[in-house]
């Protein structure tokens, strides 16, 4: 996945949001405007980082949960979390060992 860095904090934020309500039933405080701040970082992406084909469905979903609420629409909720899931386990950390990995040293760090 290109644009890792500037996917990366959006899907975990909604990944917070989504799985604290399926395994809880508990709403995250400012869960709204955690998808609202998602929804509009997601959006300023640029063209090339595609995130209607990476994450077909994921902003207009986002908008749904957010008109009609997480407790309204479980099955949009269970739709977005089996899609950050699937993308979050694609997704690679440069300088991170992967479970895969034969090497799990993690990469040097320069402090230049």
């Amino acid at each position: 996945m290109e644009y890792v860095a500037d996917l990366a904090d959006p899907l975990v934020d909604i990944r917070d949001v989504v799985e604290s309500f399926r395994s809880s039933h508990l709403m995250l405080p400012d869960w709204d405007q955690t998808l609202r701040r998602v929804v509009t970082a997601l959006s300023q992406l640029p063209p090339q980082a595609q995130v209607d084909v990476v994450l077909p469905g994921l902003v207009p979903n986002l908008r749904l949960l957010l008109t009609a609420g997480l407790d309204n629409v479980p099955q949009v909720v269970d739709m977005v979390a089996a899609q950050i899931a699937a993308a979050l386990e694609q997704t690679r950390v440069p300088g991170i060992p992967a479970p895969e990995d034969d090497d799990w040293s993690f990469a040097e760090i320069n402090a230049s």
